[in-house]
């Protein structure tokens, strides 16, 4: 049986999960589980990595290249990144896809991966099962049961079981984004499922139907492939060209025309995390029915899903049926059934012309360790982002850098540093820490206070202690 190529999709932001997702840190590239857990993006990764798949193409917007490297290579994991500069949805990045390993592999199967789903069971050995009938030249697409009327999924409605495959269903029809008493109506029925956006399929195949549906699209799509700029490792799609496609996505050119689908019922525990709702529901709820994250004092509250940032504590009175998600420099309330409209936040602040969709510091601190006069912590600086370290009279710190490179500024003194140097800030003394590099930079930080530093915070950020 014939290997799969998986085509990791990695260039969505997410801007649902705001504040926490951003434009230059969109929640694919977000730990699943915290410190020490991989990223949404490298679980994808290594979930589809195994005996059965080749090395995967990554199909990522430019913006993100370095991100990705970076990630990949903290897993010990090679890729063929697919680098597109302008976003036209996900029909024509994998149109290209398939184009680029058609032309490497003639009638390869590949299968479709967002990056930035939760998901929990072997969903690799699902996709495997349906190799046969994608290489008799259908599509296969993987079903979800509902858990609950969802209103900001897709569902497939089945149809059946389709008599040649084993696990395979017929397809009656899609439907996108129902009102809720549609999504109520398709659990009462149960026939529908969620659509996972994974799907399997054979290149040639993908791309005679694309030709089929969108030929317009086909032809400038690969006029980007032929024309793009390659290195090992590494593809540029001609902009030129490929801005000119149809921004859209595969299931409304494609799926939803093509009498080769079908439907495999993935029996796993799977969230899009396309929410903060989705979040609630997946979470572990305490006795009164609340998902809380961080230091979190609840008093007659319940059915609520709250998110305090690391060394910031969230007290509340009284309130039920809210999302509160407190990051570095915004706090999110919202009513839980209405997390899906995040984005209209966004488009209020696009008027604004507020700087609040990207991050304000670019960098993440997570507390290690706090005794008697110390604290340590971790932080991380995306390429080209700088951590801001106030000086203080009782306060000195050691920073150590772990991973990536930066670079201290003090007045006019310039210091660079690697993997395994450290700097020393004196009391009263501050700075500013750069990363010019191309890879995010981990960084430990040891602060000594002559003050009980139980009781101050952990970081100062920015000029302000938080």
């Amino acid at each position: 049986m014939r290997s799969v190529y998986p085509l990791i999709m990695c260039g969505g932001v997410g801007m649902r999960l705001w504040p926490l997702s951003r434009a230059e840190t969109p929640k694919q590239f977000h730990r699943v589980a915290g410190r020490g857990s991989p990223s949404f993006f490298q679980a994808t990764v290594q979930r589809h990595g195994g005996p059965g798949f080749h090395e995967p193409y990554v199909s990522v917007n430019n913006r993100y290249e370095t991100l990705v490297r970076a990630q990949l290579h903290a897993i010990g994991r090679k890729g063929e990144l697919l680098i597109e500069q302008s976003s036209r949805h996900t029909g024509p990045a994998v149109l290209a896809a398939a184009l680029a390993i058609e032309a490497r592999d003639p009638g390869a199967l590949m299968a479709v991966l967002p990056s930035d789903h939760l998901i929990e069971g072997d969903f690799g050995a699902v996709v495997l099962s349906m190799r046969a009938a994608a290489e008799s030249g259908h599509i296969m697409l993987f079903g979800i049961r509902p858990a609950y009327a969802e209103t900001g999924y897709g569902y497939i409605v089945d149809d059946g079981p389709n008599a040649d495959f084993a696990g395979a269903r017929n397809v009656s029809h899609f439907i996108e984004k129902p009102p809720r008493e549609t999504a109520e109506k398709l659990i009462e029925n149960g026939n529908a499922y969620w659509a996972s956006g994974v799907s399997l399929f054979r290149t040639d195949v993908l791309i005679s139907e694309y030709q089929r549906l969108d030929p317009e699209t086909t032809e400038t799509v690969k006029a980007a492939v032929e024309r793009a700029a390659r290195e090992p490792g590494r593809t540029v799609l001609d902009d030129r060209c490929f801005r000119k496609a149809h921004a859209a996505a595969t299931e409304s050119v494609v799926f939803e025309h093509s009498d080769r689908v079908l439907m495999a019922p993935a029996e796993i525990a799977w969230n899009d995390v396309g929410s903060w709702r989705s979040l609630y529901e997946i979470g572990r709820k305490d006795g009164v029915g609340n998902v809380l994250s961080g230091d979190v004092v609840p008093v007659d509250t319940a059915n609520s899903y709250i998110r305090a940032e690391d060394g910031k504590l969230i007290a509340t009175i009284g309130v039920d049926d809210l999302a509160i998600i407190d990051t570095e420099d915004v706090l999110l309330v919202a009513a839980l059934d209405r997390t899906q409209d995040v984005p209209q936040v966004l488009n209020a602040l696009k008027e604004r012309k507020s700087e609040l969709t990207k991050p304000k510091w670019a960098h993440s601190g997570t507390p290690l360790k706090t005794g008697p006069g110390f604290r340590l912590a971790e932080h991380e600086i995306i390429p080209g982002a700088a951590l801001t370290i106030a000086a203080e009279e009782s306060r000195r710190r050691v920073l150590t850098i772990c991973a990536g490179t930066l670079q201290l500024e003090q007045g006019g003194d310039r210091r660079a540093g690697e993997a395994g140097d450290s700097f020393t800030i004196p009391a009263g003394h501050g700075g500013v820490l750069r990363n010019h590099g191309d890879v995010t930079a981990t960084l430990i930080e040891l602060q000594y206070d002559a003050d009980d530093l139980n009781d101050t915070p952990f970081l100062v950020s920015g000029g302000e202690a938080r």
